[in-house]
């Protein structure tokens, strides 16, 4: 933009208070317009999505470190990996984008797979939550020593979505899926996903016949287990 025949004067005669005045008129004029321009950080620890197997991401989905677990809803491990060592991951690493987390089911028993099911209740912004409830409600409801005999016999008969929805009421999971907002007829729903009860068996097929895992938890760092799950372990793995 040209200047005015005044403007160039003044420059010419005072150029440093000149410029200064335009500088400090500038910031008190647009100051409020380039903050709020300003790019927002992401939070990494609000990014969610899903894979092509129907596992669940938090984190950047472009990280250059990729941090997979293959867990179960019985397993005591597991609720003590997501208790203590896996807020530390993903306040640590997570949070910064340059590691993603990934959740992969391996399920031991039907118990885990009614867990399991009920952990996708509300889509991929909920899994997270589900799945820290889930576990650290794991004692509440994992020994099975509540389902009745006419739920068992479901299992017998391979009716296995008449038996989730016994093992949901008989465990107590429906007020424990309750404290997330679940309701009945909407777990009702969950426990009879084609979709998702396929992903789950699929996930747990590929975990041990094709990577032969056979414990849990087991974590992947960019496709290579890892020996131990840790906080202390993992982060060796995880520091760039």
């Amino acid at each position: 933009m040209q200047r005015s025949n005044l403007e160039a004067k003044m420059a010419t005669r005072f150029p440093t208070v000149f410029r200064t005045s335009l500088i400090l008129i500038a910031a008190a004029t647009l100051g409020s317009a380039a903050l709020i321009a300003a790019p927002a950080k992401t939070n990494w620890l609000l990014a969610f999505s899903t894979t092509a197997k129907g596992s669940h991401v938090i984190g950047n989905p472009a990280a250059p470190t990729k941090l997979v677990e293959y867990a179960s809803y019985t397993c005591g491990h597991c609720a003590h990996f997501e208790i203590d060592d896996a807020p530390q991951i993903k306040n640590q690493f997570v949070a910064t984008g340059k590691v993603s987390f990934e959740i992969r089911n391996l399920v031991r028993d039907p118990m885990d797979l009614t867990a399991a099911m009920l952990a996708r209740c509300g889509g991929k912004g909920r899994f997270f939550g589900n799945h820290r409830h889930l576990m650290a409600t794991q004692a509440q409801w994992a020994n099975g020593s509540m389902l009745g005999k006419a739920t068992i016999a479901l299992l017998e008969a391979k009716n296995i979505v008449g038996f989730m929805q016994g093992a949901y009421t008989e465990l107590g999971l429906d007020k424990i899926m309750a404290q997330r907002g679940v309701t009945a007829a909407q777990a009702k729903v969950c426990l009879a996903d084609k979709a998702a009860f396929n992903a789950v068996i699929a996930m747990t097929d590929e975990a041990t016949e094709k990577l032969k895992i056979n414990s849990t938890p087991t974590l992947l760092v960019n496709g290579k287990v890892i020996e131990g799950h840790d906080f202390a372990t993992i982060k060796t793995h995880l520091a760039p």
